[in-house]
């Protein structure tokens, strides 16, 4: 038989962690690498100042790696530390939500269920959806997640959650599946006082003096923009900021000749929240099929979908 000590190195790492590792270790990480300083980070989780050395301590030795090193204004952490860090902001992030599901069926909740969805889906899908799954199942405690597909996806593969709204994968584990909800475009939209904003049919020519708004390049409306605007205008000004913030996209489109794209799916619920008043979409002199998005859905594992799941998404078809 193999001894520990012929194990890989990242095993024995591993098995030392699950053994001589403590949470309140972990939390004196990111108190550290917070405040920089072993005296503020002992106050901040309420130790006394030798108890953190002595944890930290403690910690290194076990990993038989040096976490932080002191320098001119505090503590910085090392190449080492700052990996362990990362994962310890999963770590507790997980046991945060945990704690809110536990503490929600020790209040009552008959059962939880755990989604994750990028903002379209949320305005469009999830909103709707909880308001007519909560008027049958009050009690259940839903935790939802809003982010992008990219830190969606790999939770719900990994088991973290039971489902993700957002648009159809370009690839996905045969263990899961898609069901398509709503079907999107790229819309074009500029402030009332553009000097297209009444005009019908607009071809893409006619703005080759606008000055654009960039989605951030995980947004699925950057790529209708370098696929179908730059193909035309290759020559387009836009401003040096790439953004999906709804107040700074609002005051960049009151720049004189502002333009960006945006998906349709949303514009209803920022109309309705106030977010984009003052806003209006262009009539554009575009096919239907340059500027289809991929569609919203949720996302699931096959084999073990919830049955509140299954649930919630019958409902978005009632009538």
């Amino acid at each position: 038989m193999n001894k520990p000590d012929s194990l890989p190195e990242s095993r024995q790492l591993y098995s030392r962690l699950m053994r001589h590792v403590r949470l309140r270790q972990l939390q004196l990480l990111l108190a550290l690498q917070h405040s920089g300083s072993v005296v503020k980070a002992a106050q901040h989780l309420d130790m006394s100042q030798s108890a953190a050395t002595q944890a930290l301590g403690e910690l290194e030795r076990v990993l038989d790696l040096r976490l932080f090193e002191r320098h001119a204004r505090g503590m910085r952490a090392t190449q080492a530390g700052q990996a362990l860090i990362d994962a310890t902001h999963g770590v507790m992030s997980e046991l945060e939500d945990a704690a809110e599901t536990l503490a929600a069926i020790r209040l009552g909740a008959s059962a939880a269920l755990r989604l994750g969805a990028i903002p379209a889906a949320a305005h469009t899908i999830l909103a709707p959806l909880l308001a007519r799954f909560y008027a049958q199942r009050p009690l259940v405690h839903v935790d939802v997640q809003e982010g992008e597909g990219a830190r969606l996806l790999p939770l719900l593969i990994a088991g973290a959650l039971d489902a993700v709204f957002c648009r159809q994968p370009a690839l996905l584990p045969e263990s899961h599946a898609f069901e398509p909800l709503l079907a999107d475009e790229a819309v074009f939209i500029a402030a009332p006082s553009h000097p297209m904003a009444s005009a019908r049919k607009v071809r893409l020519a006619q703005l080759a003096d606008a000055r654009w708004v960039l989605p951030t390049s995980s947004v699925a409306v950057r790529d209708i923009f370098e696929r179908v605007v730059l193909a035309q205008l290759p020559q387009a000004q836009w401003f040096h900021i790439s953004t999906v913030s709804l107040p700074v996209l609002q005051g960049l489109l009151a720049q004189p000749g502002a333009v960006t794209l945006v998906p349709r799916s949303i514009m209803p619920a920022l109309h309705h929240a106030g977010s984009l008043a003052g806003v209006c979409m262009l009539d554009m002199a575009l096919t239907r099929e340059a500027l289809a998005l991929a569609p919203l859905g949720a996302v699931y594992r096959r084999e073990a979908k919830p049955t509140l799941l299954r649930e919630m998404l019958a409902l978005w078809c009632a009538p």
